[in-house]
């Protein structure tokens, strides 16, 4: 990614965490990365477009991670847990790009962006569900429906992580991530 490119998303990103997608302006990110508009249009098309472009960006980054986490586990256990903690430490470490990608959820944003996150979902679900299957085959992790599976792994680490975008909540996620991380692991064992 160029330099200017990527000062651009970064203002607008800034731009979006104090605005909104809705209410950020082209100028505000000129004005935020000192890029011209000019320059702002030949990198891209529209505000919305640059919204797009964070969107999938911030969801790659945070799908691969995950998917090395499982990579690099030496067990099931580890990689359960690995993944729980690589979601809270993205999180922590990227918060504005997770406050963005939980919290605003603008619906053009959504849109402008479908093909590029089902083409992203797909790999990342099949690489997780590639991971899973021969541990549910072989009585590891207990067989559930793909949207409970990942509820009952990332959802109370996705909920906790929600309240402290807002601000609602003070726990450290980092600090709750071992709880979090062995909460998970005992929701998806046959045993659990």
């Amino acid at each position: 990614m160029s330099g200017r490119r990527a000062e651009i998303l970064a203002a607008a990103l800034a731009e979006f965490t104090a605005h909104g997608v809705s209410g950020g302006s082209i100028e505000g990110i000129r004005s935020r990365s000192g890029a011209s508009v000019g320059s702002i249009y030949h990198h891209f098309g529209s505000k919305e477009e640059i919204a797009t472009t964070l969107y999938v960006d911030g969801l790659r980054s945070y799908q691969e991670g995950f998917v090395a986490a499982l990579d690099r586990a030496g067990s099931t256990r580890g990689g359960v847990e690995g993944a729980v903690r690589h979601h809270v430490a993205w999180i922590a470490e990227h918060h504005e790009v997770a406050a963005f990608l939980l919290l605003e959820r603008d619906a053009r944003v959504l849109v402008g962006s479908s093909e590029a996150l089902r083409l992203l979902n797909l790999r990342f679900f099949r690489a997780v569900r590639d991971w899973t299957a021969p541990r549910v085959r072989g009585g590891e992790l207990r067989a559930l429906e793909p949207e409970v599976l990942t509820a009952l792994w990332i959802g109370p680490s996705q909920e906790l992580a929600r309240h402290w975008l807002t601000g609602s909540s003070r726990v450290s996620l980092t600090q709750a991530a071992p709880e979090l991380a062995g909460a998970a692991w005992r929701s998806l064992t046959a045993g659990g």
